[in-house]
């Protein structure tokens, strides 16, 4: 099962139901999806987005400068217009509903330090349960040099009373841009136990089970995280053996 990608075609790989697209840009395009939600994350650069007016979205980079970013139902089309070479996430999944445009600044996105020493990590919400998406929810993980993240490991790969099931990818840069971290995705059966190194802008596809992640010491780790399923309400499962670690 490949895992790793340089882009994320949901009916192409084990991931069924999240399409993410990772693209520098330096002329005009346009997005116009029938059948998908659009979210448009800025990694860098300064971006004109037009729908029924002009929007002016900037961002140094992941690491020093929240997100900015734009959501775009159904039907609905958008002209993005870089006033500089623009680095954006391009995420979608098919949806059946209409949905309500939005534009999302830095000063709207939530931010939650998580874990404890040895785990530490920032985390930005920028399409949550309250988002006018229909099926996305997405954000943005920063490790603390040499820590973990989606630690203690957890899933949500099947609905009960403890998870709800939701696919999901990763894109993930570092600082410096020339270090690695590691990610292992496994099962508790190890049906799938899969270890991989991850560089600047992978693309990693977690179809199921548990997905820590590490980085090097004295880089910095970022992912930007794109979830789908049937619900947007975010309910991970730890590992039951390693439950200890949250008390």
């Amino acid at each position: 099962m490949q895992l790793k990608v340089r882009q994320a075609y949901a009916s192409d790989g084990p991931v069924k139901n999240i399409w993410l697209s990772h693209l520098n840009f330096s002329k005009q395009i346009e997005i116009f999806e029938t059948n998908f939600e659009v979210a448009i994350v800025l990694l860098s650069g300064e971006l004109s987005v037009f729908f029924e007016k002009e929007f002016i979205l900037n961002r140094k980079n992941v690491f020093e400068e929240k997100a900015s970013a734009i959501y775009i139902p159904r039907n609905t089309r958008v002209l993005l217009n870089p006033k500089s070479l623009c680095e954006v996430a391009i995420c979608k999944t098919k949806i059946d509903k209409d949905s309500k445009f939005s534009v999302i600044y830095p000063d709207q996105i939530k931010e939650h330090i998580r874990g404890s020493l040895g785990y530490r990590r920032k985390v930005f919400d920028i399409l949550d349960e309250d988002s006018p998406s229909v099926k996305l929810v997405l954000g943005e993980t920063i490790n603390f040099k040499g820590e973990w993240s989606s630690f203690p490991p957890h899933k949500h790969d099947q609905n009960s009373n403890s998870e709800v099931k939701m696919e999901e990818v990763y894109l993930f840069k570092l600082n410096p841009s020339d270090g690695f971290g590691m990610q292992r995705i496994y099962t508790e059966d190890k049906s799938l136990d899969k270890c991989v190194v991850v560089e600047n802008n992978d693309i990693v596809l977690i179809p199921k089970g548990y997905h820590p992640v590490c980085s090097m010491p004295g880089y910095e780790l970022y992912y930007l995280w794109v979830l789908v399923g049937d619900s947007k309400k975010l309910m991970p499962n730890t590992q039951s053996k390693y439950r200890w670690l949250l008390k």
